[in-house]
């Protein structure tokens, strides 16, 4: 199965730089970001953070997408003063292949198949790195008639309006693991027997004026493995984005996460991320960014302390198509 789904991946990249590419970019970038929860906090440093977006169209039809990011995160933890032995490391690959058609009266189908690996090292003396991977499958039906990548006065360019609603089934394909053998210490790799699925709703209205967009969204997902996941899962955001100038743009969102176990007996998880990023552009290619994050968990009887974030960092955008 993992040499089918990787070859499939291979066989719509290669098939897409055969037609007509609409979007060819690479971004590169740098973050430093300082948290602090009570007496303890992290200093997390990100090189190299790459990305890529690509977009092919064979015709008025279809839409071949590939997404791409990888990133390298050293992060330096202390409580109260004292620091961790060494610090904490983590390399993540993310692979984001879709084919949309494009139907009758604004409704599309789509699949996409998100590939995931992490890597993470704890913030200790030889310790081993630790991976996980996971391929999934999703299929999507809906209705699409936003106006995308809409530009204000920054090269900021993801303006959107109109709404996009649809409904879509999510199953794991293929998902391993490693952990330590407790008896020899050693690194062992495990292929999960039992993978999530997923069947849910998403949806969001994007309304664009004068440089500036608000945009509500939501998605629900219902677990549909009894042995894996068989809760419900809410998300519920807010997005706003204003140029004020054509160097000086302004992200500031709001999200909420809630479960909903399928045993009433059980209490879910709620948890609530508010933050604020204000980009300047030095030039059309490169941005710097500086923003806050408040992060807060919401569930019941919790007494865990908020998540402070202050986040700093560069991007720098090649568009391959110039």
């Amino acid at each position: 199965m993992k040499k089918t789904m990787t070859i499939a991946m291979i066989m719509i990249a290669a098939m897409a730089f055969s037609m007509e590419i609409t979007r060819n970019r690479v971004m590169g970038s740098l973050a430093l970001d300082y948290s602090m929860q009570d007496k303890l906090t992290g200093m997390a440093f990100t090189v190299p953070g790459v990305g890529y977006e690509f977009e092919a169209k064979p015709n008025d039809m279809f839409k071949l997408y590939l997404y791409g990011d990888i990133a390298y995160t050293m992060t330096s933890w202390s409580f109260d003063g004292t620091a961790a032995d060494e610090m904490e490391k983590d390399l993540e690959i993310g692979l984001d292949p879709k084919v949309k058609v494009y139907l009758p009266n604004n409704l599309f189908g789509a699949v996409v198949l998100p590939f995931n690996y992490v890597s993470n090292t704890a913030p200790i003396t030889d310790a081993e790195a630790l991976a996980d991977m996971s391929l999934d499958a999703e299929i999507q039906f809906g209705f699409d008639n936003r106006e995308i990548y809409i530009h204000g006065l920054t090269p900021w360019d993801h303006f959107e309006k109109g709404m996009i609603g649809y409904a879509f089934y999510n199953m794991g394909l293929m998902y391993s693991y490693d952990y330590v053998d407790m008896v020899t210490g050693d690194v062992e790799s495990e292929d999960a027997e039992e993978l999530a699925s997923y069947f849910g709703v998403a949806g969001a209205y994007a309304h664009y004026a004068e440089n500036m967009m608000i945009r509500p969204w939501l998605a629900y997902q219902m677990g549909m493995n009894d042995k894996v996941d068989e809760d419900g899962h809410l998300f519920l955001g807010l997005d706003f984005v204003k140029d004020f100038t054509e160097t000086v743009n302004l992200e500031a969102g709001l999200d909420y996460y809630m479960q909903m176990p399928a045993d009433s007996d059980i209490d879910g998880a709620s948890f609530l991320l508010m933050g604020a990023l204000v980009n300047y552009y030095v030039m059309p290619e490169l941005d710097i960014f500086g923003g806050l994050d408040y992060w807060m968990d919401m569930t019941k009887d919790n007494e865990t302390d908020p998540i402070i974030t202050i986040k700093v960092g560069a991007e720098y955008t090649m568009n391959l198509l110039k």
